[in-house]
């Protein structure tokens, strides 16, 4: 199997990654990503009525509210393999997500290995969502590790029967746990090859018993009775078979599914690279998941 073509746009920005010389996460040295990350991140973002850094459940979050009569809420999982990542690093997403949707923006600052290895994040992200106090629909969001994030803990509460649950947005998630798969060694993509994702499993679960637990491989879990999912992948980026794999299966477990594909794009391209046509078109598509699941949630 080989990647499809990369969108025209994004091979400036395709070719300075495979030509970049900066830190590796094979290092074992997260410091020096961390920091890459924050240089990376964009910064700015559109006004809000408020932002304010609080904490739910003992975990420090972060949020927006974009206009005084919000719509409903979204929590926000940033990606980052479980290691790199923070709140700040996503200001100006949180910021664009907040304006698109018109809801609250609850961005969760979860503990990050190695320095608090798995299930740590996963106690995090539970926490916040467990112990949220939302007014109207609420959401669960987020990309790469953050999509893994918000997939298993839409399975806990589920399984827990509160709080309701109207949408999950999962953006080139991490489903599967697994680096020895054949779509691993697939091809190799401008960003997060198969050694990077196999670094930071490393860090985040060094006991490979735990890797078939569902709270980091929640493909595995039971998914019927759970919210409605709007799966985003990039066809340049190893996640994409597992992200369609789980989106099949959700579907064949009878959960309303809807799929966005940017084949030409890679890995983190949402949160790196707003200004692509990529990001723009799976913007639109998480407006109009949000707008169509909230309308249904307030019927």
């Amino acid at each position: 199997m080989s990647a499809p073509a990369i969108d025209p746009e994004m091979v400036a920005i395709a070719a300075a990654l495979a030509g970049g010389s900066g830190p590796s996460i094979l290092s074992g040295e997260v410091a020096p990503i961390r920091a890459l990350l924050s240089q990376l991140s964009p910064k700015g973002g559109p006004e809000m009525v408020r932002v304010e850094d609080c904490d739910i459940g003992g975990v420090p979050v972060r949020v927006y509210t974009p206009q005084e009569a919000a719509r409903g809420t979204i929590i926000l999982f940033h990606g980052g393999g479980w290691t790199v990542g923070s709140v700040a690093d996503y200001d100006h997403f949180a910021r664009s997500l907040a304006e698109l949707t018109g809801h609250d923006v609850v961005s969760v600052e979860y503990r990050l290995a190695p320095e608090n290895p798995f299930p740590a994040a996963v106690e995090d992200a539970w926490a916040v969502v467990g112990e949220i106090e939302a007014d109207g629909p609420l959401f669960l969001l987020g990309d790469s590790a953050g999509g893994n994030l918000a997939a298993v803990t839409a399975q806990i509460a589920r399984d827990r029967g509160a709080p309701r649950i109207d949408g999950q947005i999962l953006i080139y998630p991490s489903v599967a746990g697994d680096v020895d798969g054949a779509s691993m060694h697939a091809f190799v993509p401008p960003l997060m090859g198969r050694d990077e994702i196999a670094a930071y499993y490393d860090l985040y679960v060094p006991d490979r018993a735990d890797r078939s637990d569902i709270r980091f491989a929640p493909l595995a879990g039971r998914l019927e009775n759970l919210p409605p999912a709007l799966v985003v992948t990039a066809g340049q980026d190893l996640f994409a078979d597992e992200g369609a794999r789980y989106a099949d299966a959700l579907a064949q477990a009878g959960v309303p599914v809807v799929r966005h594909e940017e084949p030409g794009a890679f890995h983190a391209f949402l949160t790196l690279f707003p200004a692509t046509q990529a990001s723009a078109r799976s913007r639109a598509a998480i407006g109009d998941f949000i707008a169509g699941a909230g309308k249904g949630a307030r019927e």
